[in-house]
């Protein structure tokens, strides 16, 4: 393990030697290839605020991943042009992260199983799969009269991003056997079919997608259309419809026998805003509204249930790009209500949509939750980026978690961001969360949890 570590410590100061390849580039069309390596360290103290459930996790881990990756595109008449893109990954980790997933010396059902299988994870896990695979065509000056590229449609596993992604962003799941939960160098999502249309200021997209979930049995299918206008740089609006479907049969654990068909149908609408009133002020805003299905049926018997869930955000950004390191103040507040349905959603930037570095990397979904978030961005260069985050958590109905308080805590997070050159990018963090009397009782302990981060990206 330590030459490991060292040989990750020796990566950081790699140099500015490489960069995209392009293997061909003319008249017909282009191809390039690349390839990404990401690391990250972790140590904790007070993990899970000294609960129990962090005797049987590691204070150090220690995740990597390599994306080696294959672009293509076919210049057609009318310059439009079949593209296609391939990728492949392979995540590890080391030790056990906060999550859970995985424990040390602890025998587990595997999720990857449907918890059929017992059996106990390796200090020491790694995966290789296959990323993206898709092949997509542009209409380029075909429709002339509505523009270039009017017409985009792509087929395969590919990514797809809704929004700023607080419903639909990584189509696949990390961490457990995969590896690298913190990371997430899988996002994309399988069988897909997207379609868009763009006629100016207005974006229509249909879309079919299917999650790539740590237990199989957890797969979603998600088909919806999706409209945006944007009338300037400085506003757009957006409207979705999403339906969500899985059926899975329910069992015990560590049996395969089912005891009853399970099969969720759930209706999401989305309308989503941003508006800048201002040269250095930025509103934006999201609602969701649900209606979601469940029907369970055992021998001759069937329950079904449905109830409505509410959910969104809303923030202010103010950004002085004139003065010294170009401050950048933001407010938010998010809420989920109890039967909000989080859906796929994915990282944009930071405390998006992974709310806070502990609590929403390991331990909170974006579900029976009340966030503020407050935000300080410094630059000092155009390379170096530092934020400051707050976050003050709140479950929306504390008796899901059979717990007698509702107030969960406070997490503050101090970020860097520093892009070396076009191919180095570092970042450490130190974040720290103060539990209040729902967090002591969630988590089974009452101290400070401290979390140290160190992470390296570079791109060939």
């Amino acid at each position: 393990m330590r030459q490991i570590f060292l040989s990750i410590l020796a990566l950081a100061f790699v140099s500015d030697t490489f960069a995209d390849y392009k293997l061909y580039e003319g008249e017909h069309g282009a191809i390039s290839a690349g390839l990404q390596l990401q690391t990250a360290s972790f140590s904790e103290l007070n993990n899970q605020s000294g609960g129990s459930a962090k005797d049987n996790l590691t204070d150090v881990f220690l995740e990597l991943s390599a994306k080696p990756y294959l672009n293509a595109a076919l210049n057609l008449p009318t310059d439009s042009k079949l593209y296609g893109g391939f990728s492949y990954v392979y995540s590890s980790t080391i030790g056990h992260d906060p999550s859970g997933y995985t424990e040390d010396n602890v025998d587990l059902y595997f999720q990857e199983t449907d918890y059929t299988e017992l059996s106990s994870y390796n200090n020491y896990r790694g995966k290789s799969m296959t990323e993206e695979l898709y092949l997509g065509w542009q209409s380029g000056k075909l429709l002339d009269n509505a523009g270039k590229n009017t017409v985009d449609v792509s087929v395969g596993r590919q990514n797809y991003k809704l929004g700023s992604g607080f419903l639909l962003f990584y189509g696949a799941d990390n961490g457990g056997k995969r590896g690298a939960g913190w990371l997430n160098p899988r996002t994309a999502f399988d069988n897909t079919l997207i379609g868009k249309v763009n006629v100016q200021d207005v974006k229509l997209e249909g879309f079919h997608l299917e999650t790539r979930s740590l237990n199989p049995a957890e797969k979603r299918h998600y088909q919806g259309g999706n409209i945006e206008y944007k009338p300037s740089e400085r506003a757009s609006v957006g409207l979705s419809y999403i339906n969500t479907t899985n059926s899975r049969s329910l069992h015990d654990a560590g049996s395969t026998i089912p005891l009853a068909e399970q099969s969720v149908n759930n209706d999401t609408y989305d309308a989503r805003a941003d508006f800048s009133p201002l040269p250095d002020v930025t509103l934006s805003a999201e609602y969701v509204h649900q209606v979601n299905t469940e029907t369970t049926s055992a021998f001759e018997a069937t329950d079904k249930t449905r109830v409505h869930a509410d959910g969104g955000f809303g923030g202010i950004e103010y950004k002085r790009q004139d003065l010294l390191w170009q401050p950048a103040v933001s407010y938010r507040y998010a809420i989920q209500d109890e039967h909000f349905d989080a859906m796929s959603p994915g990282f944009t930037t930071w405390g998006t949509w992974f709310q806070g570095e502990i609590n929403g990397e390991w331990v909170l979904n974006n579900t029976n939750l009340i966030t503020h978030q407050g935000k300080l961005v410094l630059t000092p260069t155009e390379s170096l980026a530092l934020n400051l985050v707050y976050l003050n958590y709140q479950f929306v109905n504390p008796d899901v978690f059979a717990l007698t308080a509702s107030h969960y805590g406070n997490e503050v997070d101090f970020l860097t961001d520093w892009e070396i050159n076009e191919t180095v990018s570092l970042y450490a963090g130190i974040e720290a969360f103060v539990p209040d009397e729902a967090g002591k009782q969630y988590l089974g302990g009452n101290k400070v949890w401290l979390q140290g981060m160190a992470a390296a990206s570079f791109e060939f």
